[in-house]
């Protein structure tokens, strides 16, 4: 653990970072005191290294005398430390500010040494490419690496490996387009965390199968994978994860009608979640807390509108495309119950207009809300397009649940002032949205 600190550049007292002290860390440097599994994983991550890797039977290294770490290192692996020195040098490039460049360093690494025997490395350079790939907006390149890994039988010999790969492909393909990918490797994350010991492991696996099932329309499943989640919630679990469960938890009562529950979980995510910390998810929780109050139809309008004033300030400076239609559908739904027509119509024209983001079910959800908008102020001709595109989007990105919705309302609008040609009866799904 010494020798990679110091090839890393890294004082006692930044690898020990705000969990531990640097003279802890000293202590663990000279036997002195034994480290638990969660310490192991801490120093494991910070030192880019599988934490296997510094246990004494599996580090690849001979046992070394007194002498030999005071000066002579010929019994040591060259190979190894090359290859370690070679990816903590790329961390610390990103950590720089430059990303890009660290991209490069990694695939360095792999075109010098992709043969090389020190496999557990390697699957940290090929893990560490794949995330900065995404970072950089190369999805494609992201997943492609994360795929080979998830094929690849070192990680497949750790259910925690296997778990840590699946989530990040889970992740990928619900941010960028592709929900069945995301529903089946989510699935495959929740499936190996949910028995393990580690509960934030299995809180984090759990909200992103959640997010997938509720996308998906898969009502019953993801309820249960919800109730399961909240249950594993405690103050061990930091809070930003506690936040991100709740959130996704009554986003799925919320897309499923269950508006009083959505209420409740989305009331828990907000006082999870402290502004300062991470003024995105507050704003997200404040916007959806809103939509929740605004369907339970119990008066609670001027409470929503109290939520969008707040809200709105923080996402036009945020600046993201899916939290400002998230906005402009819910204020002009709160327009329409309010009567304010024109200000209705001016909300979903934003959102029309506001263009789209890779999550394409995402946005087809938010067109077939923006559809019903124009329904309501009677303008059939817009809302059929808009009907037609969110079916587009929907069925592009597997949400076929709300596809089915779509189609079957753009069947329901007046048909003389909004004809549907043959194709597009030809496509439209059963009657029934669960199928």
């Amino acid at each position: 653990m010494r020798e990679l600190r110091r090839r890393a550049g890294m004082s006692q007292a930044e690898l020990a970072g705000p969990e531990l002290s640097a003279s802890y860390v000293s202590l663990l440097e000279t036997g002195r005191r034994v480290p638990s599994p969660k310490v192991v994983a801490q120093l494991a991550e910070r030192l880019g290294v599988t934490p296997r890797s510094l246990q004494k039977e599996d580090t690849g290294l001979p046992e070394r005398t007194g002498d030999e770490v005071a000066g002579n290192r010929s019994m040591a692996d060259p190979g190894r430390f090359d290859l370690v020195g070679l990816l903590l040098k790329a961390r610390k490039t990103e950590e720089e500010g430059a990303p890009a460049t660290a991209a490069g360093q990694l695939t360095a690494i792999l075109d010098t040494y992709g043969d090389d025997p020190h496999r557990d490395v390697l699957w940290e350079v090929r893990w560490s490419l794949a995330r900065l790939h995404h970072r950089n907006g190369r999805a494609d390149e992201s997943r492609r690496l994360l795929l080979h890994l998830f094929d690849d039988e070192y990680t497949r010999s750790s259910a925690e490996r296997l778990e840590r790969v699946a989530l990040r492909l889970a992740e990928l393909g619900l941010g960028n387009g592709s929900l069945p990918d995301g529903l089946r490797f989510a699935h495959v994350a929740w499936t190996l965390a949910e028995p393990l010991q580690e509960a934030s492991v299995a809180v984090r696996a759990g909200t992103v199968l959640v997010n997938a099932c509720a996308w998906g329309g898969y009502r019953d499943w993801g309820r249960e994978v919800a109730e399961a989640l909240v249950a594993r919630i405690s103050d061990e679990i930091p809070w930003a994860q506690r936040s991100a469960a709740y959130r996704e938890s009554a986003r799925l009562c919320l897309l499923n009608d269950d508006y009083a529950q959505a209420r409740t979980w989305f009331e828990c995510a907000l006082e999870q979640t402290d502004p300062q910390q991470d003024i995105n998810a507050w704003a997200e929780a404040q916007y959806y807390l809103a939509i929740a109050e605004f369907l339970l139809d119990e008066g609670l309008d001027e409470r929503a509108v109290e939520r969008v004033a707040r809200a709105r300030p923080v996402i036009e400076v945020i600046g993201r495309t899916n939290m400002l239609v998230h906005l402009a559908v819910l204020e002009g739904h709160l327009a329409l119950r309010r009567g304010e027509h024109d200000r209705a119509r001016l909300m979903a024209d934003a959102a029309v207009e506001a263009g789209s983001w890779p999550a394409v079910h995402e946005v087809g959800v938010n067109l077939l809300w923006t559809a019903r908008i124009y329904r309501a102020l009677g303008d059939t001709s817009t809302a059929a397009t808009v009907y037609r595109r969110a079916a587009e989007l929907c069925e592009q990105g597997g949400a076929m649940h709300f596809c089915a919705y779509a189609w079957r309302e753009l069947a329901e609008l007046p048909t003389a002032q909004s004809p549907m040609d043959e194709a597009d009866r030809a496509r439209r799904p059963a009657r029934n949205p669960t199928h």
